[in-house]
């Protein structure tokens, strides 16, 4: 019972982080009109102040940490944060929204197909009725939600778009993978302590990434007159809010919960994302989701549910 209880924490800290993940999508839908990367390089820059102030806080940034874990640090925290998203967001300019998201939605697939994988001694096959419920579910709810029939049309752009946002999952998907392998087996780093860390290398590639916007594309501060002050409230705000409660606290949460969660289970909870994300989307309609919707989100849970099922029966590690 005890063990069961400790379980359902750690993926209740789970939780708690894809709820805020799916906060993120708040963020660009309200600052439509500011430029993606613009609102990338601040969201990693807010996410590297607060992970230096943590660590000068807790005294967590006196222990000395080795070039090897630094370089690691510095892949991981590129996956799962900058190169993440500005792949993201060069798949939403290409091709809009309708591709990336059926893309990145399946996240929860490509997890938990890499660690039904990994035990080279079992079959996937039992997996893919509830994967395939993911799927149905996720192209399902995007479909309802494209207001133009050629919404799906290929052509060159599209095609970039789709290349980008490939790009974006794979990012991802190896940053769930190779985090939760680290934090497995380096328990003697903190998962405070390795936020931190992460948020210090997306602090750097952020101001790399300043200095690529400003060399290639010609954004400076100037870009932030064309305004109002209302508009800059608002700005400011948003990435505060990115960078400290949708990167620094729910790496966090994710970095406890990873360490004593299984990727089948990670996969299970990942699919909650999208529902967090969908949840918030209709309270800013203020609308309540379409029968068919709700059919959507519930293939997804319950596919997710049926993969464990599924992993536990077939004796994979959950």
């Amino acid at each position: 019972m005890a063990r069961d209880v400790h379980a359902n924490f750690y993926v209740a800290l789970g939780v708690g982080a894809n709820a805020l993940w799916g906060a993120a999508f708040i963020v660009p839908y309200v600052l439509h009109d500011f430029p993606s990367e613009l609102i990338t390089i601040f969201r990693y820059l807010v996410y590297g102040v607060t992970s230096i102030a943590v660590l000068l806080l807790f005294g967590l940034g006196n222990a000395r940490i080795s070039l090897p874990i630094f370089m690691v640090a510095n892949v991981i925290s590129f996956c799962g944060n900058v190169g993440y998203y500005l792949f993201l967001t060069l798949g939403v300019k290409y091709s809009g929204f309708v591709y990336p998201a059926l893309i990145i939605g399946l996240l929860p697939v490509s997890v938990i197909l890499f660690g039904a994988c990994q035990d080279k001694g079992k079959s996937v096959l039992g997996l893919l009725p509830g994967i395939g419920l993911i799927i149905f579910g996720i192209v399902l709810i995007n479909l309802l939600n494209v207001n133009d029939a050629s919404g799906l049309a290929l052509n060159a752009d599209h095609v970039h778009g789709i290349v980008f946002s490939l790009l974006a999952l794979l990012l991802l998907t190896i940053y769930c993978i190779a985090n939760a392998r680290f934090l497995k087996s380096n328990i003697g780093i903190s998962s405070l302590r390795w936020a931190g860390l992460l948020g210090v290398c997306a602090l750097l590639q952020s101001l790399l990434l300043g200095l690529f916007a400003y060399v290639f594309v010609g954004h400076d501060m100037s870009v932030f007159t064309a305004y109002s002050a209302d508009s800059l409230v608002a700005f400011m705000l948003g990435v505060v809010f990115l960078g400290v409660f949708v990167s620094y606290v729910a790496m966090w949460l994710w970095n406890v919960a990873s360490r004593h969660i299984s990727s089948i289970v990670a996969g299970r909870v990942l699919c909650l994302e999208t529902i967090f994300a969908l949840a918030y989307g209709y309270m800013l309609d203020a609308r309540m989701p379409h029968s068919f919707e709700l059919l959507a989100i519930c293939l997804i849970v319950s596919g997710g549910y049926l993969v464990q099922w599924c992993a536990e029966r077939a004796a994979l590690e959950v």
